[in-house]
């Protein structure tokens, strides 16, 4: 029962420091927060939303189960801030002058097309729902563990779906940093502490941890670890598919829109790595040491949850807060960020006059529905989730080149953006689901074929045709605001006039 008190105390203290956040009338507010957070709560927001909760169950296959092949995420976690460093400048500039709120809509301002931010927008909620939903299961699974079988997994579900839905419905983007911030300094401050704590307790310290790991499984700490089989290649794909498609989540892109300059959201690129580096190193550490016993290798997913449990009662309350904090933390961005998606990205482009009080009920009522599908899927296998989850990777991929070339090469052009995402994402499902021989021998995923397609496709559309002037439009407020940085900053432009102002142009 301690474990659910601890839990209880987390979501009052949750609740508290939003309760000045609810209430928000303003979509924008709902959407950006009005671009108010600077470089900590960023930080923390960033990091906070990276881990997710199912970390410390689903994924400790890969720490406990696999020894060294865990590393993989504190490359690919790497790349994805160099993602979020490179597409700073711009995301910033453009969406405070134009009053962007998703990444779907810089999208089509960049692109002059609502097909593209439609296709874009689409993607981002097809690819993010099978994470939303392993994040709920997730807390079923926790409440469950930790109240030895008292609360049941669908009741523990629909515990945490009730308090994100809350929150989130009632304060949007700035409910859900807030919340981050602390979730954000519990994970890591508490979380990494307790970790540490559970190394010395089972084997004495992390040097002697490590010494007997030489001795007696040196498997563990060498490329690729024990019981892997699948080609190098394989382990750099994934690598690249989720260091190239980790930032193009909409629920981690979007937190740049609530940013409060380019140097906030520049230095949290090289913050939220640099804490997400330590926690997961002593995560790692932890699942290695905990490789050496036996029941923590025969069941790694329940791995840190036992080995909480054998330390002791307090331990064992700790950990399921923090997986809990850090579950809740990506489910409310996932969800703030599906909501927003839907309203500003799919309603709005299928019914162009939509009011902003019609486009904030919307969010709102997306909110209880998307709570709601999840409810009802809360039956479906962890397992199928998980690999489901995984081989969204392989779609939300195709993002990347739409973003990366919009951003940084001026003739990219919807056209080829358009033709990309659909081939590459076909081609790119279409051997996941065939899954022909090259594949398996070669070892690299779907995706990286998928990838090479969208971008090819992007390289050929651009070259056919000349720059467009509304790009040239778009540069020069680069230019202007680079030029102005320490004077003040570029004239907000009515979000309704904007695509207009630059098809006038």
């Amino acid at each position: 029962m301690l474990s659910i008190i601890f839990i209880v105390i987390f979501f009052v203290i949750v609740f508290a420091i939003n309760a000045k956040n609810f209430g928000v009338k303003s979509f924008e507010e709902y959407a950006t927060a009005r671009g108010s957070f600077g470089v900590l709560a960023i930080s923390l927001a960033v990091f906070s939303t990276w881990y997710v909760g199912a970390t410390f169950t689903a994924f400790a296959g890969y720490s406990v189960g696999y020894g060294f092949i865990g590393l993989y995420v504190l490359t690919y976690a790497t790349l994805t801030m160099l993602s979020m460093y490179l597409v700073a400048e711009k995301t910033y500039i453009w969406g405070k002058k134009y009053h962007i709120g998703t990444q779907a809509e810089l999208m089509d301002l960049r692109y002059k097309s609502s097909m593209v931010r439609l296709v874009v927008g689409i993607a981002g909620i097809v690819f993010t729902a099978p994470w939303l939903l392993m994040e709920w299961i997730t807390q079923g699974v926790i409440f469950n563990y930790a109240t030895n079988g008292l609360i049941s997994p669908v009741v523990g579900m629909l515990i945490g779906i009730v308090v994100v839905l809350a929150y989130v419905s009632l304060g949007g983007m700035k409910s859900v940093i807030t919340a981050n911030i602390f979730q954000g300094a519990f994970m890591f401050f508490v979380g990494t502490g307790v970790m540490l704590y559970m190394i010395f307790k089972f084997s004495g310290g992390i040097a002697a941890g490590m010494d007997s790991l030489v001795t007696n499984h040196p498997e563990t700490l060498t490329f690729p670890g024990p019981g892997w089989e699948l080609p190098t290649a394989f382990w750099t794909s994934i690598i690249v598919t989720s260091g190239l498609g980790g930032f193009m989540w909409p629920w981690v892109y979007n937190k740049l829109f609530a940013s409060d300059s380019i140097r906030s959201i520049k230095q949290s690129a090289l913050i939220a790595p640099i804490i997400g580096a330590i926690f997961y190193v002593v995560f790692q550490l932890l699942g290695n040491i905990l490789y050496m016993n036996d029941t923590a290798r025969n069941k790694p997913e329940e791995a840190y949850m036992w080995a909480a449990g054998e330390v002791g009662p307090v331990v064992l309350a700790l950990m399921s807060t923090i997986i809990m904090a850090t579950s809740i933390a990506t489910v409310s961005g996932i969800i703030q960020a599906m909501s927003t998606s839907i309203s500003r990205d799919v309603a709005t482009v299928i019914k162009k006059d939509i009011s902003e009080k019609t486009a904030m009920k919307i969010a709102r009522i997306s909110v209880f529905i998307i709570g709601a599908i999840c409810a009802v899927l809360a039956t479906v296998d962890v397992g199928a989730l998980i690999n489901i989850a995984l081989l969204s990777y392989q779609g939300i991929i195709m993002i990347f080149p739409v973003v990366i070339l919009g951003l940084y090469w001026k003739r990219a052009n919807k056209e080829g953006a358009l033709a990309g995402m659909i081939i590459g994402t076909i081609v790119s499902m279409t051997l996941t689901v065939t899954e022909p021989a090259f594949i398996t021998n070669l070892g690299w995923s779907a995706g990286v074929y998928g990838l090479i397609t969208t971008t090819v496709i992007m390289l050929i559309a651009g070259y056919a045709k000349p720059v467009e002037a509304h790009v040239e439009d778009l540069w020069n407020d680069i230019e202007t605001a680079r030029s102005n940085k320490k004077s003040a900053p570029l004239n907000a432009v009515d979000p309704a006039l904007a695509s207009t102002n630059l098809k006038n142009k």
